[in-house]
């Protein structure tokens, strides 16, 4: 499930969740009941709330259809884990020069 941010209707960033499995999976798996997010925005347009939108999105999304966790991976000098702990996520994991984060949908 993914959502698509646009500005004049330009896409400008995209943030999705997906389900990996204990044999096919990337930064930020825990379990193959927890989707990952992921999510990008433009350089030119970072800053705006736009990721916020689309993070409040996926976890309306979650909440809707019962998707009770969703987990991430975030390099500990990026500037979006002040987002991502606005968003409610918090540390699950320290992975060294990331963290592995979890946010609880209610």
């Amino acid at each position: 499930t993914g959502v698509i941010a646009l500005v004049d209707e330009q896409p400008v960033g995209a943030a999705w969740l997906r389900y990996w499995t204990d044999d096919n999976n990337i930064r930020g798996y825990i379990k193959e009941n927890i989707p990952v997010l992921v999510i990008g925005v433009h350089q030119d347009y970072r800053h705006r709330g736009i990721g916020g939108k689309m993070i409040a999105w996926l976890i309306d999304y979650s909440a809707k259809n019962n998707i009770p966790k969703i987990s991430l991976m975030v390099s500990k000098d990026n500037y979006a884990l002040t987002l991502y702990k606005q968003q409610g996520f918090v540390e699950y994991a320290d992975k060294g020069a990331s963290l592995l984060m979890i946010r609880e949908i209610k």
